[in-house]
């Protein structure tokens, strides 16, 4: 299956290159190198092939469910440092192309719908980082023009003669100060005004706190290591929370800000998804989009940008348990995309043996407690898997097992009778025990 970061990969490189057409060629150079590491020579290819996306777009789409035994086996650890990390909105946008790509009718109605939100997501995506890393060298400016005045002071203080010295000191003293304050309110400016995140509400030193459209928030890109989102999770919870909009909505969004000035989504995601959806069925006045409390955590000090990130996922997530296989630093990056695309190929198989609740009842899976249950058990170790291919393929093997296993009376009367009957309707039975998972 193409990877989120694949599909999107184009769309972006194509959005870039539109929205940095009009600035002079060395500060558009300069946005795209910021922007995802590649060269403005790099920039430049896509741009020459952005025709050539368009005519693919449907296909690219479409083919994250068709081309299914085109498996490449790459290094996932590799992969994964290569592709910039999705916003809400394009995760959104890929979930609802995937979905219509298993029904060829629904796919031929909604294509091109599906086509311009995806192009969208990935403009805004763009415009958002953009954005971004124009104030950052803003404010990188500033500081260099700070350093050269008060560097020239200096010179020029010490070029006074010894006589004129004490004069000249309680005189020009004063200079480096005023030239700072004459400067400050530029500063000042790029520090409580975020361009993204809006105006400061409180600085609380290790943390910013500041009230966000969640149409911005759906524009930031996700934390890389975060937990996979999963549209229909949102879907139902924005179906619970239209039954009590009046209560609000309850914590807070968690972003990252690294020093570089980007930012990323620690926690909250699946809330994000949710406002996303509650936009399109929610009146305005019902609800209030425009101020989403957002907790922002500045990268602080010496410490590396993806360790502070994750010590931070770790505690704003003590309170809701993540699953192992999310937590940083316990699954190998290639484990976890051979489990998290090897399940992703089995939902998609049986969609309507799959709930979005981690608490559903036999015959069902859940996606993210069959992960989980994948890494916990070393299924993959000890079979020596290695593609999510290879895993599909095992697991299929082990649901002709467990069909054989639920023709013998004696475990038929183990299980439910509406759960076998159900099993047995659409061919599915690994979630009547969890036996196999250890074969």
């Amino acid at each position: 299956m193409n990877s989120i970061g694949g599909y999107f990969g184009a769309l972006r490189w194509k959005a870039a290159n539109v929205l940095t057409s009009t600035l002079p060629e060395e500060e558009k150079n300069q946005l795209l190198e910021k922007l995802g590491g590649h060269s403005p020579l790099d920039a430049r290819k896509n741009h020459n092939h952005e025709n050539d996306h368009d005519d693919s777009t449907a296909a690219a789409i479409s083919s994250t469910n068709i081309n299914k035994e085109e498996e490449e086996e790459e290094d996932a650890s590799a992969a994964a440092a290569n592709e910039l990390s999705h916003s809400i909105e394009e995760a959104i946008a890929y979930a609802k192309a995937q979905e219509a790509a298993r029904y060829e009718e629904r796919w031929e109605e909604e294509k091109e719908a599906l086509i311009a939100e995806a192009e969208e997501a990935a403009r805004r995506r763009i415009q958002s980082d953009l954005e971004i890393q124009r104030r950052q060298l803003a404010f990188e400016a500033w500081k260099k023009n700070l350093e050269k005045e008060t560097q020239q002071q200096q010179e020029q203080e010490q070029r006074s003669t010894a006589a004129a010295a004490t004069t000249t000191t309680n005189e020009s003293s004063l200079s480096p100060s005023l030239s700072i304050s004459s400067t400050q309110p530029d500063e000042a400016i790029l520090r409580d005004h975020h361009p993204i995140l809006g105006p400061v509400v409180t600085d609380l030193g290790s943390k910013r706190i500041h009230l966000v459209p969640s149409r911005a928030l759906a524009a930031i890109p996700v934390w890389k290591k975060q937990r996979i989102y999963r549209h229909d999770r949102a879907k139902s919870m924005a179906k619970d929370k239209l039954k009590t909009l009046n209560l609000g909505l309850p914590g807070v969004i968690g972003v990252f800000e690294a020093k570089d000035g980007s930012l990323k989504i620690i926690d909250g995601q699946h809330r994000i998804g949710m406002l996303k959806v509650l936009e399109e069925k929610a009146a305005a006045d019902h609800f209030d989009f425009d101020k989403i409390l957002v907790e922002v955590y500045p990268q602080m000090g010496d410490q590396k940008e993806d360790v502070h990130a994750r010590d931070l996922f770790i505690e704003v997530n003590k309170a809701e348990p993540v699953k192992l296989v999310d937590l940083p630093g316990v699954a190998k990056a290639s484990d976890r995309k051979v489990i998290n695309e090897g399940a992703d190929r089995l939902m998609d198989k049986y969609p309507d043996m799959f709930s979005p609740s981690q608490r559903c009842r036999a015959p069902h899976l859940n996606i993210d407690n069959l992960r989980d249950a994948l890494f916990a058990s070393n299924a993959i170790q000890r079979n020596n898997i290695k593609t999510p291919k290879a895993l599909e393929h095992w697991m299929m093997g082990q649901n002709e097992l467990m069909a054989s296993k639920f023709q013998v009376e004696e475990n038929r009367r183990l299980v439910p009778e509406s759960a076998l009957k159900k099993a047995e309707k659409y061919d599915f039975y690994l979630g009547l025990d969890s036996t196999w998972l250890y074969n």
